[in-house]
């Protein structure tokens, strides 16, 4: 049987290219942090020169955004998968913070570089502007995630997704953060989200 090797356009070309680097780039920065991290290491993480990485991101810090970016979508995706394998959890407190909690796992490397960027953001008004549009962007994709899950439960609630999303990113982050320093701290995410859920209001037909 013979195999067929699809040809590479230049377009999906780059696809892999960018893909690898941003995979090359999470290792690296969660190992070394945003600033001690630098272009030529990620470079030949990935197996390519620094070249390469212009010709894909505008800096480094550029680099970081897309990593959060694939990051939060592979967290969603994995949670959508959950949730579709268990319809019910999407209300029952307890269940959903025992997913959040396996799938962050307290990655205490990658909450240190987030605070690490957050700080460097709040000292660089650039940053900060280009961080608050990322952050934005995030709450928006979350949101949308929040809807897609409400409509397959054929439910409502008496606040928006996009409110729900204001309130839910920074909560989850802060309580995760304080939960990678002091485990115990988790027990307390399952009663935000017990008032969160009883708040809203879920209703379904």
């Amino acid at each position: 049987m013979q195999v067929v090797v699809e040809k590479l356009t230049p377009e999906r070309r780059r696809e892999l290219t960018r893909s690898t680097l941003i995979d090359a780039a999470a290792d690296v920065f969660a190992k070394r942090g945003f600033h001690a991290a630098s272009l030529e290491e990620i470079a030949e993480a990935a197996g390519f020169t620094r070249g390469a990485i212009y010709k894909n991101f505008e800096n480094k810090e550029e680099l970081f955004y897309a990593v959060i970016e694939k990051r939060i979508g592979s967290q969603l995706e994995r949670f959508r998968e959950v949730l579709g394998e268990d319809r019910d959890a999407a209300t029952d407190p307890s269940r959903l913070s025992a997913i959040w909690e396996d799938m962050l796992s307290y990655d205490t490397e990658w909450f240190t570089l987030d605070l690490e960027f957050r700080l460097y953001a709040m000292r660089n008004e650039n940053a900060r502007k280009t961080w608050v549009a990322h952050e934005r962007q995030l709450r928006d994709l979350v949101a949308r995630f929040i809807e897609e899950q409400q409509k397959a439960l054929g439910a409502s609630t008496k606040i928006d997704a996009d409110t729900m999303a204001g309130i839910v990113m920074p909560a989850s982050q802060g309580f995760w953060q304080w939960a990678a320093l002091d485990p115990d701290q988790s027990r307390y995410y399952t009663e935000f989200l017990k008032v969160l859920i009883k708040g809203v209001g879920y209703e379904q037909p």
